[in-house]
């Protein structure tokens, strides 16, 4: 597994989410079963910076391994690690309908481990 492929795929779930939430965020409320804020403010500005989230990755998929990419995989890592953990917190304390993204979460971090720390790629 490359680190091309580990940031193209949460590019992905980065643009796929951020865009449920940005887009249709009383659709996400009600999937997830949480109580909507009104406007659906946080929804849409949790969704706005996923959206970033996706540019980021997307952009630095094809860029040479360096201090900054390396950055922007370790930050990745964090954030998907966070995400995941409170997704679960969701899934088994809050009653929410937090599973399926919970899985594609865990798999994101499985793949950022595997190429910040058992298999980085060599640095240009």
């Amino acid at each position: 597994m490359s680190s091309k492929v580990v940031l193209t795929a949460s590019a992905a779930a980065f643009g796929i989410f951020g865009s449920g939430w940005f887009l249709l965020p009383e659709t996400m409320y009600k999937y997830w079963a949480i109580v909507p804020d009104p406007n659906h403010y946080v929804g849409r500005r949790y969704g706005a910076f996923m959206l970033g989230l996706a540019v980021i990755s997307w952009l630095a998929r094809g860029a040479p391994n360096t201090g900054a990419r390396r950055a922007i995989l370790v930050g990745s890592l964090v954030a998907w690690v966070l995400t995941d953990a409170l997704s679960l917190y969701g899934a088994l304390t809050l009653g929410l309908n937090a599973w399926p993204a919970f899985g594609v979460e865990l798999a994101l971090v499985v793949g950022f481990v595997w190429v910040v720390f058992i298999r980085p790629e060599p640095a240009v």
